[in-house]
Formats: structure tokens, C-alpha cells, sequence
């Protein structure tokens, strides 16, 4: 393990699904002895509740964006939900594609990137923070120090995915209905008018696609102590 840094920052990782970044920065808040908020995970909430309320309009789903309650598990490294632990219930196929349609809402993204950013801010002045997202690096925290794109070859992503279905025991997914919904989502995101998911300038893209999660974290957590090191954090 690396010793905490006392000042706390943060490091910003975006990229599309399936390209394995939320177990690298999972890990990567491991090695950090930080802690991870995985924004996807918010906008999954929303959707999960609205699903569980019938709401769908950007109003009602706005209202459920400001009145869910976020905290962190410091032992699962997991975020809370209305004191909850939420797990697979906010990683189904219908509520992933859900909270992609609901993050182009513009009164959604509003209120949860000004939560983002307290709750990241907040945890930042005691640890290292991962923020795990597709618009971190570009609209949640454009002027942070370190900041990566992951991405992988959309095959690759979608047979990692499959991998992971058949793991848990789902059946009836095929890798090509994986695939085709990672290229939807992927335009849905990238084409959305507010905050699309897209790489900033200054980050450092990492293609997974012929890399282990363990050559990922490495590289990164090099990165980022290289960096502290040399401007005296």
C-alpha cells in the first residue's frame, strides 16, 4: 500500500462502458488508500427509483436526483444509497439504459455534478478521491492534476461484459446484443448535448483492450506519485 497523501486530490477517469475503468479505479483507490465515487452509480440511482416511483419525466427525476441521499462504505469502498448498499440492483441491463437516457436531462446532470463535486471536494481534504465517470475530466472537474480516458476496442468490451454476465449467472445475453447495445449507448453518450462523454485535452488516454487491469493501475498509480513528486504535494 502507498501511503495516504495528507492533502488529498483528485484524479479524474473517464471513458465508455465496459472499457474496465470502475474496477481500475476501484483498485486504483485501493492503492491510493483513497476513496472512490463512482458517478455512474449515481445516475444509475436516479434511474433505479424512478423505475421503483413511475417517474419519468425530467422534473419528477430531477426532484429524486436532489432527494436521494449519497454516503460512502469505507470497508466495500462503495457508495450508499439511502443508507443503503444497492449492489447488482443498480447494474441491470434495463437500469444501465435507463440512466444513460436520463443523463442527457439537463436538470439531472446539473444537480448531480454540483453533489459530485461537493462530495468529491469534500473527501479530498483528508484522501486521495478516484472520480469514475464520462464528463469528469471535462465538465465535473475540468482543472484537476491527473486526469485518464480508459477505453478498449468496443469486441473487447463486449466480451468482457458477456464474460461478466455469465459469471453471474445470467442467461439468455448474447455477445452480439452486448455489443450492439455498447455501440448505442456509446453514440447516446457521445452525442448527448449536454456534457458528452468525450476525452479532454489534457488527459491521458489508456487502451485496455491488450492490457491487464493490474499494467492499468500500475501505470496510473506511477503516474500520479511521479507527478506529486515532482511539484512537492
Amino acid at each position: 500500500m502507498i501511503k495516504k497523501n495528507k492533502s488529498g486530490y483528485i484524479v479524474a477517469i473517464d471513458g465508455p462502458a465496459g472499457a474496465g475503468k470502475s474496477t481500475v479505479s476501484r483498485l486504483l483507490a485501493l492503492n491510493l488508500q483513497g476513496r472512490l465515487l463512482d458517478t455512474g452509480a449515481m445516475y444509475r440511482s436516479v434511474a433505479y427509483f424512478g423505475v421503483k416511483e413511475n417517474i419519468s419525466t425530467e422534473i419528477g427525476l430531477a426532484k429524486i436526483a436532489r432527494s436521494i441521499n449519497f454516503d460512502y462504505d469505507v470497508k466495500n469502498q462503495s457508495l450508499i444509497v439511502n443508507g443503503e448498499e444497492m449492489g447488482q440492483r443498480l447494474r441491470t441491463q434495463q437500469v444501465s439504459g435507463l440512466a444513460s437516457k436520463i443523463s442527457a436531462y439537463k436538470g439531472v446532470r446539473q444537480i448531480l455534478t454540483i453533489r459530485q463535486r461537493e462530495l468529491a471536494q469534500s473527501w479530498a481534504r483528508s484522501c486521495p478521491v478516484i472520480v469514475e465517470g464520462r464528463d469528469i475530466g471535462t465538465v465535473v472537474f475540468p482543472d484537476v492534476d491527473y486526469k485518464f480516458y480508459v477505453t478498449a476496442d468496443p469486441t473487447v468490451r463486449a466480451e468482457r461484459r458477456h464474460q461478466q454476465l455469465k459469471k453471474q449467472g445470467t442467461k439468455g445475453v448474447s455477445l452480439q446484443s452486448i455489443l450492439k447495445a455498447n455501440i448505442e449507448r456509446d453514440k447516446q453518450d457521445s452525442g448527448r448535448k449536454h456534457a458528452p462523454l468525450k476525452c479532454a485535452n489534457d488527459a491521458i488516454v489508456v487502451d485496455t483492450s491488450k492490457m491487464s487491469i493490474n499494467q492499468v493501475v500500475h501505470f496510473m498509480t506511477e503516474h500520479i506519485l511521479g507527478r506529486i513528486s515532482l511539484i512537492g504535494e
